[in-house]
């Protein structure tokens, strides 16, 4: 046979390989066949179907094809497969054979290679009690070679060697499969071989440690294939780990802080990808000569500051592997900031496969997710990726375990803190937020909070959320196994809202909850502005006004700048009269008149100082006719006032003082003033003569301060200048 047949076969193989699923049939043996009394040549498996026929009109076809067997004990088979399009497994088949070639004398002697049958099914739903009946069909029976027995003949770590026996003439296909995979991989060749005769075959490229099914199906010489053989199973040996393993550190320091912690992270080898299994670790610090057997991927040691040498390297039962090593400085330290809002979503049935998702708030080198089975601890899947990316798909997931996630971002061969979420292929996350409550409440924010608990139900929910409803704006915040609490902010005053829980956007809890009033520190807190804006305005207006009087207006003095003008503005000042010179202190009591007083007339001049030694003396001045004596000005100073003048002038004064609308005044006023003037600078006192009437009716006044210090002063100058004159 030539390459292009070999090649067609193997198609042709395939193909029915897809479409035997589809395919449902029936096997009736040779002693299951019974003949119908009065139809001789008829044989059926179920005596109902004898003369039940119904008129060909009301027959399908079913585009059946049969084969015939003869099994190892010599009990011959009848098997017919059709479309399952007209049958379920609620279905009663039953088969009616005849022929028109030959007279058939014994039902159980009609199966033989050489046989020619018509052959018709009968086909009724259990459930509704309808039937289907097939047109007779004519048909030689093949004969469909039996299934082959396979062995396993022996192993490497990455092989099988398969051994089957063919029970005909034909060509035979080869499948495997892991134990944990449902999807065969098939051998794209075909492999000839004759009945009786042993056939061998080594299956390579398989993985170390790993156990495989296999199976065979032969093709005999009339074309009809075998079934596929009972899967026999074998398993690869054992192979030393192929290539070192990745490795980061953490340090940290102690509770004492004398010590520090040194943390160690190292990837597992993935059997899946050829690099063999693990069984334990040995673990290598230099200084200090520490050598640690760990099954784990992860260590904790107790070091002191300084520079480390930690070597690794896997063991199985093959040998060793490579060594890891790693340079360790405790003093540089590099913490890169751990990942938030882990959370797993299952892709299942669609893939089998889980997508981890996370956020993270700096760039790192990169990020590295491990997929730890909680079936088998030790074994552990590691996936590398770069430190931007925030999500990763985790294929090949089994459907019946669940899993731990690890996420720690890696910087520069220094680890973040890890964080960690059970989840499985067919409900995702294995955790739920319970207990969703209100926290606290003011005007404008709610404080809500909840706790997380290991998922109960078989649900799979893909996203939480924390919605509030209540007015026209809708807040919604996705919830997260490392978060426990969440405020939202700018909401409305002493308005009514709901709080949701919801699981894909389903409710599942609902709690009510109103914001405050306005008032209080809030109030305050809204006046401020205002008030600071009033101020602000109050004090441009000032200013503003200052300005426009400053620049604008012309200066006006002010009263309260001088001490007069503070005196006359003081309105409980009080007023008093200070007599400069008293006229009663002048007047003298004679012979010849009563109250006289004789001044020298300053109109006439005086004698001399010689004259007056001479014994000459002034003109006499008359009045009626009496010539009164001479008098100087110091004899009128001099002179003593008698008690009843000065209790008239005292009357005088009160009634000066009493009347607002009498003013006094001097007679002379050029005389007055002089005289006042002549007295005050100290000079000589000038001669003085007036009437009775004149002395009567006039005085000489001066209005003082109340202020005590003022009226001290102006009496102590009004009594020198007295003394003066």
């Amino acid at each position: 046979m030539d390459l292009g047949s070999v090649q067609l076969f193997s198609v042709v193989w395939f193909l029915e390989s897809l479409l035997a699923p589809v395919c449902f049939g029936v096997t009736v043996t040779h002693t299951e066949l019974k003949s119908c009394g009065e139809d001789e040549g008829v044989c059926v498996n179920d005596l109902r179907d004898c003369g039940a026929w119904p008129p060909s009109s009301l027959q399908q076809n079913l585009n059946m094809s049969c084969y015939y067997q003869v099994s190892a004990d010599r009990i011959r088979s009848m098997t017919c497969e059709w479309s399952e399009e007209l049958s379920s497994h609620s279905s009663e088949v039953s088969l009616i054979f005849s022929s028109s070639v030959y007279k058939v004398s014994s039902c159980q002697g009609i199966f033989n290679p050489l046989a020619v049958l018509n052959i018709t099914a009968r086909i009724k739903n259990s459930l509704t009690g309808t039937e289907i009946w097939s047109q007779p069909q004519t048909m030689s029976l093949k004969v469909k070679p039996f299934p082959p027995v396979v062995t396993v003949l022996a192993s490497t770590h990455d092989s099988l060697v398969v051994s089957w026996r063919s029970s005909s003439d034909g060509r035979c296909q080869l499948r495997h499969r892991p134990d944990s995979t449902p999807a065969w991989t098939q051998v794209p060749d075909s492999f000839s071989v004759r009945s009786g005769q042993n056939l061998s075959f080594s299956i390579t490229g398989l993985l170390p440690f790993t156990e495989y099914r296999c199976a065979v199906a032969c093709r005999g010489g009339f074309g009809l294939r075998s079934d596929w053989s009972s899967e026999v199973r074998g398993k690869t040996r054992d192979k030393e780990p192929s290539r070192p393993t990745e490795m980061c550190h953490r340090v940290d320091e102690t509770t004492s802080g004398e010590a520090l912690h040194l943390h160690l992270i190292w990837k597992a080898a993935d059997p899946q990808k050829g690099e063999g299994r693990v069984l334990w670790y040995e673990l290598n610090v230099e200084p200090g000569g520490q050598t640690q057997n760990i099954t784990k991927t992860t260590a904790l040691l107790v070091v002191e500051e300084g520079n480390y040498s930690v070597a690794v390297r896997g063991f199985n039962t093959a040998g060793s592997g490579p060594t890891a090593r790693l340079q360790i400085d405790t003093r540089r330290r590099i913490t890169p900031p751990s990942v938030r809002n882990l959370w797993a979503v299952s892709r299942y049935p669609e893939k089998r496969s889980l997508q981890v998702e996370w956020r993270i708030s700096a760039a790192v080198n990169h990020v590295v997710v491990q997929l730890r089975s909680d079936a088998s601890p030790s074994s552990c899947r590691w996936l590398r990726v770069h430190g931007s990316t925030t999500s990763a798909g985790l294929p090949d997931v089994k459907t019946d375990e669940s899993y731990q996630i690890t996420v720690i971002p890696v910087q520069n061969q220094q680890c973040g803190p890890t964080q960690s979420l059970n989840a499985s292929l067919q409900h995702g996350a294995l955790m739920e937020p319970v207990g969703l409550k209100i926290l606290s409440v003011t005007k404008a924010e709610v404080t809500v909070q909840w706790a997380w608990h290991t998922k109960a139900g078989p649900i799979r929910v893909g996203r939480y959320m924390a919605a509030l409803r209540g007015d026209s704006r809708s807040r919604d915040w996705r919830l997260f196994p490392d978060e426990n609490q969440h405020t939202f902010v700018n909401l409305t005053p002493n308005t009514e809202y709901a709080l949701l829980l919801l699981a894909d956007g389903i409710p599942v809890s609902f709690v009510a909850v109103k914001t405050d009033f306005s008032q209080g520190p809030g109030v305050v807190a809204a006046a401020t502005p205002l008030l600071l804006l009033v101020v602000a305005l109050l004090i441009l207006s000032v200013l503003s006004r200052t300005v426009f009087k400053s620049l604008c207006l012309p200066p006006v003095s002010s009263p309260r700048g001088s001490t007069a003008g503070r005196w006359l503005m003081n309105s409980d000042r009080q007023k008093f009269f200070k007599n400069l010179i008293d006229i009663a202190d002048f007047q003298v009591t004679g012979v010849l008149a009563e109250k006289t007083l004789f001044f020298d007339d300053l109109s006439v001049p005086r004698p001399s100082e010689e004259d007056q030694d001479e014994g000459l003396s002034p003109a006499p001045v008359s009045s009626s006719g009496v010539q009164p004596p001479a008098l100087s000005l110091d004899s009128l100073f001099a002179a003593q006032i008698t008690e009843e003048t000065a209790e008239r002038l005292l009357q005088r004064e009160d009634e000066c003082r009493r009347s607002q609308e009498v003013k006094e005044v001097c007679v002379f006023d050029g005389f007055c003033g002089d005289l006042k003037a002549g007295i005050l600078r100290g000079g000589g006192g000038a001669g003085l003569i007036c009437e009775t009437e004149y002395l009567s009716n006039s005085c000489f006044q001066v209005e003082a301060e109340d202020q005590s210090d003022q009226s001290e002063s102006s009496e102590e100058h009004v009594e020198t200048q007295t003394r003066t004159v």
